[in-house]
């Protein structure tokens, strides 16, 4: 059994070809041009313009807030690409699998409690922006047992230090965001990440996280220097 992007690959592959499915969304479809099926529906927004896309996912997103399942998990395969984007770059979350469930259930909220009348166009932007902040907050429920993952524990403290307010008014929130996208773009690794997440932000000695690792504290030292540095110079080049 594949993650829950997998799981809903393989159940949208059969709905593109259900035509009850097709005739419950018959008015989506003719927003979409006239799709003869779910499958093209999303064909349609793929390769529509901005503005004509984000009709069919306004349809969608007004029938989802209304109870409607069906529009609601055709909304969420159309916004699978972002979901995907959002499970890679939150790796404080966990494993990939872990990672997968907690995006498609940020961004499925999102689309079912979307406020539409605030908020009537870029559809997609909003949704993906908004689980990204789901998905921030979550990061502190990580923590807690002594049984749990050291890793996953130390990730979890990114978000730990205060309320959140913006990036400007929260130093840890500002580093944790760099860490997560500079994971994201290979300027460091994710064990390098976790290391500054460590001492930096959970204020974790470095002979404690030396002795956790079997390494000598003048490595960890040197290594964490070499990945701030890379941090800097990725943000200077930026």
């Amino acid at each position: 059994m594949g993650n829950v992007f997998d799981l809903l690959d393989s159940e949208w592959r059969r709905l593109c070809v259900d035509r009850s499915a097709r005739r419950r969304l018959r008015a989506v479809c003719e927003v979409a041009g006239g799709a003869p099926s779910l499958g093209d529906v999303e064909r349609f927004v793929r390769a529509a313009h901005p503005a004509d896309a984000d009709r069919v996912l306004l349809a969608l997103v007004r029938r989802a807030v209304a109870d409607d399942a069906l529009a609601a998990r055709v909304l969420l395969q159309l916004l699978l690409p972002g979901t995907r984007a959002l499970a890679r770059r939150w790796w404080a979350l966990g494993d990939a699998d872990e990672r997968a469930a907690a995006a498609v259930t940020a961004v499925y909220h999102r689309i079912r409690h979307y406020p539409i009348e605030r908020r009537p166009g870029r559809v997609a932007a909003n949704i993906l922006l908004d689980a990204a902040h789901e998905l921030r907050r979550a990061v502190p429920k990580l923590v807690a047992t002594p049984s749990a993952d050291p890793a996953a524990q130390a990730a979890a403290v990114l978000d730990l230090t205060g309320p959140v307010h913006g990036a400007a008014e929260n130093p840890a929130l500002e580093l944790s965001e760099l860490l997560c996208d500079a994971v994201a773009d290979g300027v460091v690794g994710r064990d390098d990440a976790e290391l500054i997440a460590r001492s930096r932000i959970a204020g974790h000695r470095m002979a404690d996280i030396a002795q956790l690792r079997g390494l000598r504290p003048r490595t960890l030292w040197d290594r964490r220097q070499r990945a701030e540095l890379a941090l800097v110079s990725a943000r200077m080049a930026g």
